[in-house]
This record gives structure tokens, sequence and C-alpha cells, in this order.
């Protein structure tokens, strides 16, 4: 009981040395940290008249996010994607998760050449999946020319020594629990 009592003491003097909003941002990222309640708090006192909604969701989910370390919690249908000169990947991302919102990943893509040697591209996206749920995504892949992608298809599944192919999927991802 005392202890509890010398707490409460020392929230009250912060609070009242530093301010309300200090003293609820450290409990909340302390208490919630990788949580979606995190992210609800977090947006309900970092409102802005300056800011768009969308704005301050994105900068409380890179707060409170987490690594999810089972990659096959996201999967989908993508392929190449070209905007005039510049060449992306896009598609559609599944979560398989009913815990989690998906809100950040890195997709990889690997082209391998007639001798089975790969060239490794990647890039990482904000995201926002529901739980059970799919969003669409694209990110663009600067350092792909088109040229590279001219009459070549997917590998097969479960290919061994793949050539002339490609290949792509989610390598890392984020998110919050529900």
């Amino acid at each position: 009981m005392k202890n509890i009592l010398i707490v409460g003491l020392a929230c009250l003097v912060a609070a009242l040395v530093f301010g309300v909003e200090p003293v609820q941002r450290a409990i909340n990222e302390a208490t919630y940290q990788g949580t979606l309640k995190g992210v609800e708090t977090c947006m309900d006192y970092s409102r802005s008249e300056l800011l768009s909604k969308e704005a301050v969701r994105a900068t409380c989910v890179s707060t409170f996010q987490k690594r999810l370390y089972d990659n096959d919690h996201a999967t989908g249908r993508a392929g190449p994607r070209m905007n005039q000169q510049t060449v992306g990947w896009g598609g559609i991302l599944e979560n398989r998760t009913a815990d989690h919102v998906t809100t950040w990943v890195r997709i990889s893509l690997s082209i391998f050449d007639a001798d089975g040697n790969a060239q490794e591209i990647s890039a990482e996206t904000p995201i926002w999946i529901d739980p059970l749920g799919e969003a669409e995504f694209r990110v663009d892949l600067p350092e792909l020319e088109p040229e590279q992608l001219e009459n070549i298809n997917f590998c097969e599944h479960e290919s061994i020594a793949p050539k002339s192919c490609m290949t792509w999927g989610v390598v890392d991802m984020m998110g919050v629990a529900i």
C-alpha cells in the first residue's frame, strides 16, 4: 500500500512539474507499446489543427508498432507496375492474423538470370491491413530498369535452381496487437 501511495504521489508531482500531457504520453508509451490501444490513445492526445488525421495516425503508428516475426502473416498477389519510366511492384496483401493490424511491410523481389544468379531488390511501405483483411500496396523500385522485367515470368513455386524468372515475398513486417 505504501508503494502505491509513493508511485501515485510521484506521478502527481511529475504532472505538476512537467504538465499532464508529457506524463500521459510516457505512461501510454510504457503501458501500451505494440498495441492498437496505444495508437488510439496517442491520436487522442496528439490532435492538431495543422496536421491531418492521417499524418497524426502515421506518427502514432510508427511510435507504437512492433516487429511481427512470422512473415507468413502477410501474403498476396502482386506484380510489376510501370509508371512512365519508374518501375514499381504492387498488388494486394492479405493479413492472415486475427489479432494484429499490419502497419508496415518490406517486400523483396528476386530476379534470376539465365545462369541462376539473383538480383535482390527490396522496398518498404507503410500500410494498414485490418485483421484477416486485405489492402492494396505499391512500392517504387528505382534501381530496376523496365527492360529487366521484359519476357520474364514468375519462378515455379518450389524451384530448387531458378533461372530466367522472378519471385517476390514479404520479408519483414510490423504491426500492432488489437
